[in-house]
């Protein structure tokens, strides 16, 4: 037993040295799928003023905007372009992932051959209403009525998903769309123009309103994931509203795209030993001391994801029966106003 511990032991530290020699970058540029501000620029960068530290020769980390569709742009270019010796990452749009799933063409990308790092952090959606409104519980969805405030334009989560629970669960939520962010919605929500908002996400909540939660100025009533947040036990999934199994099925499926929404990525092709090396230094970097102190710092929430995780989900929604990707697409157009 003390020979297989000493030969293990041996193995493993001859593993990281193999990679710690392939891994011989000066920098790594890290490309972000948004522009300067913002919650992905913000995670982006928050990952790279601490991964230098734990990858071998402490390499500069350059972070790189390149926004557009959706992250599509990004994800192409990992996928093709970028080079595959660690000098370059990116950070994905939780929904990028999806993207050739749901028939877009411009998303020229296998999301399974990708080496995918770990995520940061879980989009935790939530429905919130105003401590005033009629609406106290899920019941309430199907009374009357309930108006929600949105930016609208069609992919804004605030417009998705009460759309979604509409069609899928028969909620009465009226959008009320047109305004200029989240910010103004929930501005609506305090001169009682609307009852709530459902699709913000809770860290966002948190960044803006802390206060909100903390007086009870508004209620959680809802949240909208694919498995239900640590921080929200006692509330409520609207999968739960969905009655019909097929249509469960469905709303699983586009709720897959939340479960893991900041995800890092090595483009095809990598060096196994390389991928082990990114792996190893974020994992070291995401319990370490100052990186957590400068997350709190910046109110970004960190939940983890690990590589083998994120790869996990993503090989088990692409190993979806292709009608209910079908009508999971169909009933996103739908909600999205694009039918």
């Amino acid at each position: 037993m003390m020979r297989k511990t000493v030969f293990a032991v041996a193995a493993l530290c001859l593993s990281v040295t193999t990679a710690a020699a392939q891994f011989k970058a000066s920098s790594v540029a890290v490309y972000i799928p948004a522009g300067i501000g913002g919650g992905y620029d913000a995670y982006a960068r928050l990952a790279s003023r601490h991964l230098g530290r734990f990858l071998p020769g402490n390499p500069a980390i350059v972070p790189r905007n390149m926004p557009g569709a959706g992250g599509v742009i990004v994800a192409n270019y990992l996928y093709t372009v970028a080079p595959k010796d660690g000098s370059a990452i990116a950070l994905f749009m939780a929904g990028a992932p999806f993207e050739p799933l749901f028939g877009n063409v411009q998303a020229k990308y296998d999301p399974l051959q990708f080496n995918w790092i770990m995520s940061l952090n879980r989009l935790v959606n939530i429905g919130i209403f105003w401590h005033e409104a009629p609406v106290r519980t899920m019941q309430d969805f199907f009374k009357q009525e309930v108006l929600v405030g949105s930016s609208g334009g069609g992919d804004s989560s605030t417009e998705v998903y009460p759309n979604l629970l509409n069609l899928l669960a028969g909620t009465r939520f009226k959008v009320v769309a047109g305004y200029k962010g989240n910010g103004e919605s929930m501005l609506a929500m305090e001169r009682n123009e609307v009852h709530g908002i459902v699709g913000t996400e809770l860290s966002s909540l948190r960044a803006t309103r802390p206060d909100w939660i903390r007086d009870k100025k508004v209620r959680i009533v809802v949240q909208i994931n694919l498995s239900k947040s640590d921080d929200l036990l006692d509330v409520p999934s609207g999968l739960d509203l969905v009655k019909d199994a097929e249509g469960r099925k469905v709303f699983e499926l586009l709720l897959a795209r939340q479960e893991y929404g900041r995800p890092f990525a090595l483009p095809p092709g990598t060096p196994p030993d390389i991928v082990a090396t990114f792996r190893q230094a974020f994992a070291a970097m995401a319990k370490d001391e100052a990186f957590l102190k400068d997350a709190a710092k910046m109110r970004a929430d960190i939940d983890l994801g690990s590589g083998d995780a994120v790869a996990g989900l993503y090989a088990k929604t692409y190993g979806s029966p292709r009608p209910l990707v079908e009508r999971a697409v169909a009933t996103l157009r739908r909600a999205s106003g694009k039918h």
